[in-house]
């Protein structure tokens, strides 16, 4: 009995040394050469599985409560600009990056099609905002305090060109800006940065980045554009 199990185990441990593909793809990488001794467990290939691909990104921590599997994705290609795939998050990590913080996740390209597009490209993924999630952001800098100790925004009234202190509920302070659940519009013009100069009722002249005047005393602002006071 002894000699049969142990007759087993060398049999057992023999099998380690033939190498089986679980399935049909491409060897990506190879991580040792023939007549190297390798450990148990030692990863010798690594293999690019046939079928649908996938997008490795990485969740800011500020927002990964905005992100779910399943949730649906677009995935655009550096070399294919303007072309939109369909996708979906197939599996968003547990546990932070100790070091940058982040959590890793996997976006699943839902298009076939893509499988014959190279291994290893770079692109960019593209999600809607969460339902009843916050859908703008604003600078740190625009951010002044409010009535009751809480925070607002100073906002340009385009026909007079005044400023007016808004209320405004804010959502979790990433590293540069901050998204405003509550108290302003995509369309409304926020001063972005000099607000802890204004008082109510002071005119502005709004500017863009080269200190060239954005808004005429009869325009109407574009959404998403910034003033600051000149």
């Amino acid at each position: 009995k002894a000699a049969r199990a142990n007759y087993d185990a060398a049999r057992n441990a023999a099998g380690y040394a033939r190498l089986a593909a679980p399935r049909d793809g491409v060897i990506a990488v190879r991580q040792a050469e023939a007549g190297q001794v390798v450990a148990a467990g030692q990863t010798i290939f690594g293999l690019a599985a046939d079928g649908a691909r996938e997008v490795a990104i990485a969740l800011p921590e500020a927002r990964v409560r905005d992100f779910s599997v399943g949730q649906p994705a677009q995935v655009e290609l550096w070399n294919a600009p303007g072309r939109r795939l369909p996708a979906r998050i197939r599996e968003i990590s547990p546990a932070a990056d100790p070091q940058t913080r982040t959590y890793a996740a996997r976006v699943a390209l839902d298009d076939a099609g893509i499988a014959a597009d190279g291994l290893g490209q770079s692109a960019r993924v593209f999600f809607q905002a969460a339902p009843g999630g916050a859908r703008l952001a604003v600078p740190l800098a625009a951010v002044q305090p409010g009535p009751a100790g809480g925070k607002a925004l100073w906002v340009v009234d385009p026909a007079t060109r005044r400023v007016r202190l808004a209320p405004v509920k804010l959502g979790a302070y990433a590293e540069d800006s901050v998204p405003v659940l509550e108290g302003v519009s995509a369309g409304d013009w926020v001063v972005a940065a000099g607000g802890h100069l204004l008082r109510a009722g002071e005119a502005v002249a709004p500017v863009d980045r080269g200190n060239r005047p954005v808004l005429e005393p009869s325009a109407t602002p574009a959404p998403g554009r910034a003033a600051r006071e000149r």
